[in-house]
């Protein structure tokens, strides 16, 4: 018996097969290197009527910290994620990109990539960046920001930097979504995951603390 209670799907990622090499992951052969469209997610869900939408999760795209502080070039390929979701959003779709204008009331809200290690001043222009690129209308989609740390250096999370983006994503109202692997990271991981909530919050105002999504 189908659930009688609207479902919105917390964190998909889906990406189009033209953008496949702007991904920093896949590897020959990998079985997921090919388009998942929203096409392809609505067929796997099979679309029940209670489901409203999703929220999508950034797929780590190939990036460079240091190119995207100095003048916004190493930002590339997570703004053309950005630019491809604002098409989605709108419902004017590329050809082969598997979505359409129906699709475009699926998308709920919208996580993409950020480089916080970067720092605050860095951060602020990103997010002038993606507010361009997305547009009026699906700048609001835009909920929060992801930067994986789960396949990062112990301390990543820890440099002041890291702390002050945190600090500015809290007080421009974004929530972070932050991984924690504890499985291949152990223990150290996670508990710098508290030590990092507990400096993201110190001395912030209530208001303007930044929500984390672990």
């Amino acid at each position: 018996m189908a659930a009688d209670y609207p479902i919105i799907d917390s964190h998909i990622h889906l990406y189009p097969e033209q953008e496949i090499e702007t991904l920093a992951w896949p590897t020959p052969g990998n079985p997921l290197a090919k388009q998942h469209s929203v096409e392809d997610y609505v067929a796997a869900t099979g679309s029940p009527a209670n489901l409203k939408g999703f929220i999508f999760l950034e797929t780590d795209r190939k990036h460079d910290l240091e190119a995207g502080a100095r003048d916004a070039s190493g930002w590339e390929f997570p703004l053309m994620e950005v630019s491809w979701l604002r098409r989605i959003a709108e419902g004017k779709p590329r050809d082969g990109e598997g979505h359409g204008p129906d699709h475009a009331s699926l998308c709920l809200g919208i996580v993409p990539w950020a480089p916080l290690p970067s720092g605050a001043a860095a951060m602020e222009k990103y997010l002038d960046h993606v507010k361009t690129v997305a547009g009026d209308a699906v700048w609001p989609k835009i909920r929060g920001f992801r930067y994986l740390l789960q396949d990062k250096p112990h301390g990543t999370g820890l440099t002041d930097d890291f702390i002050d983006s945190l600090k500015l994503l809290g007080k421009r109202g974004f929530v972070f979504d932050m991984g924690v692997d504890q499985h291949r990271r152990g223990n150290k991981q996670l508990d710098e995951a508290l030590e990092i909530i507990s400096r993201a919050h110190e001395g912030v105002p209530e208001e303007e603390k930044v929500t984390f999504v672990i």
